[in-house]
């Protein structure tokens, strides 16, 4: 019965030192995240910079899960180059080392369970009293995941100290300690934790379970570890993502070849350098030795190394055009057909986002058949979209082909041609506009059509048959009939003047108390997109009118 209750006390004791590891890091992003980001994109010039920035942001937020994932995204953002993020790592991987020597220090050299209380007490207390907004809750929920993590560290050390007296390990342990460097990665991959897994080899030679040889080994192999979160955090990135995680791996392994084939000389160093301290700081020593050779190795050959992971994962061009990249701007004859078609691609997405975004099915909204109320009426359930994803493409679309009629126009010196690439560039703006006032309405879209007030579903409705009626009219106009051209002015002339019945819905709304009163300038403002909606889309047409009278009067 002890023996089973002191394996519950170690196996709490890791828990409660890996969920206070978590709950400290997130915390951290919460309150310094966003600092972090912008002091490394402004700290990562040179290589050397980028290096002392890994090695004091993990310092700082011992994590260096945290400061690798970190690099992953600001990479993924393109804010920091492949060179510079390799050096975070190699930065990061020294700064790591500092946990291993708070726990040395502090975690065997007193009685910490008190100080863990204080921690948790003070901690805890702050959370409670101060605001859920500000960010001194943040500050005082680190307190508690240092608390946790000193707790957690304390019921590591108690209960393999209660082994090392009950158990006789002999028969169970490696005869060779290199054994225990694939021990160390195993735990550190799943725990996804090199300080815990390090914290957990320190716990056992305090306690004298393994030799000083199997924990140096079982550190190295806690190195290689820890490259599994620079992998799963790569995962589905752009290629840069990955080739840093490449790169993290390839210095890790080789740091760790390195470090097992002169683990005897490794060893040696560290016992006459401190002689006269305890094997757990002798570890911590070991550990920060390995990495700093590890980056002294490696750091000359930075570039070197990023343009070796720069020929993995080529990346795969996104085409987002139908028509102008297949057509050369050197032959303005042919670019300014294959403009043109572009443009009509561009228009098809703006009108399909635009009906996606009121829940109508773009292929039934143009079936001459069905009224716009009967459309209202049958489709009304939100489709599961990504809607940011569609704005993206539809945005490298607009600039794809604002690039393309910007190299056009330094190439043609046709009169005809300048004047078509003019009224092309002024519909783009329009288009550009329209598109974005819907992206800008789609959230508040979202929260009317969860609405459940009789007010809030009018003005639901009428917002849908706005830019439905839009849509249709837009979408017949640009076929050049000059019955739709006159229905799209008549139809944005009625958006336009019914400030009259929209405000009567917005004031109904304003009415009811049940409503909150954010909704009623939510709705004001929603009026206003849909009317620049159909403006926008108005203006293009215009603008395509006023280039055909000037053909026809030349």
């Amino acid at each position: 019965m002890h023996t089973i209750s002191t394996w519950i006390e170690a196996f709490a004791g890791l828990g409660l030192f890996l969920f206070g590891m978590l709950y400290l890091e997130n915390q951290i992003r919460v309150s310094a995240g966003r600092t972090f980001k912008t002091i490394v994109g402004n700290a990562t010039a040179t290589r050397f910079k980028s290096l002392l920035t890994g090695l004091g942001a993990t310092a700082l937020f011992q994590s260096s899960s945290v400061v690798t994932l970190m690099a992953l995204s600001l990479i993924g953002a393109e804010m920091m180059s492949l060179q510079s993020a390799i050096a975070v790592i190699f930065g990061s991987n020294i700064g790591t080392t500092v946990t291993s020597w708070i726990v040395a220090l502090i975690g065997f050299k007193m009685d910490i369970k008190l100080l863990s209380y204080v921690f948790i007490g003070i901690g805890g207390l702050g959370s409670v009293l101060v605001s859920e907004e500000g960010r001194w809750k943040n500050y005082f929920s680190m307190l508690v995941g240092f608390g946790l993590i000193f707790l957690g560290l304390e019921g590591m050390k108690e209960s393999f100290g209660v082994f090392s007296q009950n158990l006789d390990l002999s028969s169970y342990l490696y005869s060779s300690p290199y054994f225990y460097a694939l021990i160390g990665l195993v735990i550190t991959a799943i725990i996804q934790s090199s300080s815990a897994a390090i914290a957990i080899v320190q716990s056992a030679i305090f306690a004298h379970m393994i030799s000083f040889e199997a924990a140096a080994a079982y550190v190295i192999g806690a190195n290689v570890g820890t490259t599994v979160t620079a992998i799963l955090g790569a995962i589905g990135g752009i290629p840069d993502k990955k080739r840093t995680a490449v790169a993290h791996l390839i210095f890790n392994l080789s740091s760790a070849l390195v470090a097992l084939l002169t683990l005897p000389w490794l060893i040696l160093f560290v016992r006459n350098v401190f002689p006269n301290v305890d094997d757990v700081v002798q570890i911590a020593l070991f550990h920060t030795l390995f990495n700093v050779l590890g980056v002294a190795l490696w750091y000359p050959f930075i570039s070197l190394l990023a343009k070796g992971v720069k020929k993995l994962f080529k990346k795969e061009t996104i085409c987002v055009t139908d028509y102008i990249h297949n057509v050369s701007t050197d032959v303005p004859e042919l670019a300014v057909d294959a403009l043109e078609k572009e443009m009509g691609h561009l228009n098809d997405k703006i009108e399909e986002f635009a009906l996606l975004a009121i829940n109508i099915p773009p292929p039934k909204a143009y079936e001459q058949s069905t009224s716009i109320d009967k459309l209202l009426d049958q489709y009304d359930e939100n489709f599961d979209i990504l809607y940011t994803k569609l704005y993206e493409k539809i945005r490298l679309l607009e600039g794809e082909v604002y690039r393309y009629i910007s190299a056009l126009s330094g190439k043609t010196v046709n009169e005809n041609h300048q004047k078509k690439i003019n009224t092309l560039l002024r519909q783009l703006t329009y288009l550009t506009t329209a598109a974005k006032a819907i992206k800008d309405i789609l959230d508040d879209l979202n929260m009317l059509y969860d609405a459940s007030s009789s007010e809030e579903i009018s003005f639901y409705r009428n917002i849908r048959y706005q830019i439905l009626k839009s849509v249709l009219a837009y979408h017949q106009a640009r076929k050049g009939d000059s019955t739709f051209i006159e229905e799209m002015e008549s139809t944005y002339k009625k958006i336009a003047d019914s400030y009259s019945n929209s405000m009567h819905l917005i004031e109904n709304i304003a009415r009811n108390p049940k409503i909150n009163s954010a909704m009623t300038a939510i709705t004001i403002n929603d009026m206003h997109l849909v009317k620049s909606f159909s403006k926008s889309l108005r203006n293009v047409l215009a603008v395509n009118l006023e280039n055909s009278e000037d053909q026809n009067a030349i």
